[in-house]
């Protein structure tokens, strides 16, 4: 599971709406089970603050669901929780530094720096343009997302031939092989196991067979799709 949090200053605006923006673009390429988001702030005045109506009304309006929200402060544990630690302009950069301590992981960045327009995105709690806010999130949050895919290879709908979904499917098996499960993962553990024997005769018929492309590169992902979604719960 890849984990990002948005940060803006009181988490009532930018960061909520960027935690949801991404949400909903990860569920509508079907990768809910791989990504989470969430959001805090970098103070306390606003803690236990719903979304601000003005943010709520945007989402509304492009039709990105949200739940009821409640702002926090960012924690120094955070640091440790997530892979991605999103800020929205420099000086929530500093405040994250000034919480987490150094980045020796290179997990903070500004969310436009993973577009070709790096840039702060204005707080619309004091320019009232959360339209231009919207477009800047939804602008970056793209971004970032197709970034999280490249690296942390979540690019199921690639245009995978048999052989590279094969050789991918025994790399997971191979991670699988070094995983020592925790207490309460062992059943778990053992379920994953059972099918990919399941899936080592799949493939081993799919060959004896010789299945056309048309019929095993959408099994063959469906199987690669669901061993990163098993690994990714070992590994977190």
């Amino acid at each position: 599971m890849v984990k990002v949090l948005f940060v803006c200053l009181g988490n009532i605006c930018r960061s909520p709406m960027g935690e949801f923006i991404f949400k909903d673009l990860a569920k509508k390429e079907g990768l809910e089970k791989f990504v989470i988001a969430r959001s805090a702030g970098t103070t306390y005045e606003t803690t236990g603050q719903d979304m601000h109506e003005e943010a709520k009304l945007k989402l509304n309006e492009k039709g990105i669901p949200y739940r009821r929200h409640r702002a926090r402060r960012m924690q120094k544990r955070d640091y440790s929780n997530f892979n991605y630690i999103i800020g929205m302009d420099e000086q929530n950069i500093q405040n994250i530094y000034n919480i987490c301590g150094e980045d020796t992981q290179s997990k903070v960045h500004k969310l436009l720096d993973y577009t070709d327009c790096p840039k702060d995105i204005d707080d619309p709690w004091y320019t009232g343009n959360f339209e231009k806010a919207y477009e800047d999130i939804l602008k970056g949050c793209k971004a970032l997302l197709k970034f999280i895919k490249e690296k942390h290879n979540l690019n199921f709908d690639k245009d995978y031939t048999k052989e590279e979904l094969v050789s991918l499917i025994y790399e997971d098996m191979k991670k699988y092989a070094a995983i020592t499960p925790s207490d309460g993962k062992i059943i778990e553990y053992f379920a994953l196991g059972s099918k990919i024997i399941d899936i080592r005769v799949w493939i081993s018929d799919m060959y004896s067979i010789e299945l056309d492309d048309e019929d095993a590169i959408p099994t063959l992902k469906n199987y690669y799709k669901d061993l990163e979604e098993y690994i990714r719960r070992f590994e977190n």
